[in-house]
């Protein structure tokens, strides 16, 4: 223990989001939304549980005792009741926050610290958004205090565990089973008008999510991806398959033949990145 270092939950100063508890509930702390660490830095103190912080955004310098790491978001730090940890920032600059203190240990072991240590865990950005929704609930949960505020909490923790857990492990396998539902998704809702909408809501993603993700996937946005297939598709029934234009225009949802044949004779001459063979 380091002497005059004091064994408290530090609330911000007036006006700063936060939430404290009550003694015989498993939150201890909330607070959330941007700080500008340089001018109000968080003073080195002990926690009264375990301390679960994402830095959304910007970078931070945590104290830890004699040691001082450069921590740059998007990352999670869960700290450890008996670590004495303290943040501040080399330059004025905000700095996006989530925080949760639960009393006790952390549930999964990977995010366990030892005692008086913190773990550190780099996040992908993806994952960001269940972490904020989490925190949303949380912040829903407590304003109810009803008679099952304890019981859902203990059920949030986990929550937001695993997906902390998720978002510091590369998943090329469930990137890869998305993938293929996002465009099996497509080719059998060829026919919509505005797809991305409906598949951001298929999939459980934002649009800026679903935008990173088939960009990241395929080079191209999902508009442009979404009308590519379209126009395979309407080749194929045309060339192979014998359809007329104006059937092979119906089935795809355009309401007049002369729109798929502008937009063959457009996709003709377009910029937009090949697709690859499924």
């Amino acid at each position: 223990m380091h002497d005059g270092v004091r064994k408290a939950t530090q609330s911000p100063p007036p006006g700063r989001p936060s939430w404290v508890g009550r003694d015989d509930l498993p939150l201890v702390y909330l607070g959330w939304g941007q700080r500008d660490f340089h001018s109000d830095p968080l003073p080195l103190h002990f926690d009264q549980g375990t301390h679960y912080f994402v830095l959304l955004r910007g970078t931070i310098r945590v104290t830890t005792g004699d040691s001082t790491h450069a921590i740059q978001a998007p990352v999670a730090l869960l700290v450890d009741p008996d670590c004495a940890f303290g943040i501040t920032q080399s330059d004025p600059g905000t700095a996006e926050i989530l925080v949760w203190v639960w009393r006790g240990s952390a549930a999964l072991p990977e995010l366990r610290p030892e005692s008086g240590g913190f773990v550190k865990l780099a996040l992908r950005h993806g994952p960001l958004d269940s972490l904020a929704d989490l925190h949303s609930r949380c912040r829903n949960e407590v304003s109810l205090a009803d008679a099952c505020l304890p019981r859902s909490l203990v059920a949030l923790r986990e929550l937001v565990e695993i997906e902390i857990l998720r978002a510091s492990r590369p998943s090329p396998a469930t990137r890869d089973v998305r993938w293929n539902l996002a465009r099996a998704w497509m080719m059998n809702n060829l026919a919509l008008r505005a797809p991305v909408p409906a598949l951001c809501d298929y999939l459980r993603m934002t649009p800026s999510t679903l935008h990173r993700f088939f960009v990241n996937q395929s080079g191209s946005a999902p508009g442009c991806y979404f009308r590519q297939l379209k126009m395979r598709e309407a080749r194929r029934l045309i060339h192979e398959e014998g359809w007329q234009v104006k059937a092979a225009a119906y089935h795809l949802g355009y309401r007049h033949p002369n729109d798929l044949s502008r937009a063959l004779a457009a996709c003709r001459t377009t910029t937009d990145k090949p697709l690859e063979h499924p």
